[in-house]
């Protein structure tokens, strides 16, 4: 299997919306595509808490055991409930 930061977002998120913007352009990474979406999810940038930027980015020294973790429960921002 492949590192988990080399999965696409709705993998690492266990996300179940196959017409999620991420999803329609898989070339990129999902906080890219939510800089061009015009609503609440780029305006407050919740891309920064994501579990996905975190361990895509490297920007926390962060285990890959404790990010395998974090991950199980956690839902993806670009999910509409």
């Amino acid at each position: 299997m492949a590192a988990m930061k080399e999965l696409p977002c709705w993998t690492i998120m266990n996300c179940e919306n196959h017409t999620c913007a991420a999803r329609l352009f898989p070339e990129r990474e999902c906080w890219e595509v939510v800089q061009e979406l015009e609503d609440y999810r780029a305006e407050f940038n919740v891309c920064s808490d994501c579990l996905v930027y975190v361990l895509k980015t490297g920007l926390l020294p962060l285990t890959p055991q404790y990010l395998n973790q974090l991950a199980s429960g956690h839902h993806c921002p670009l999910a509409r409930p």
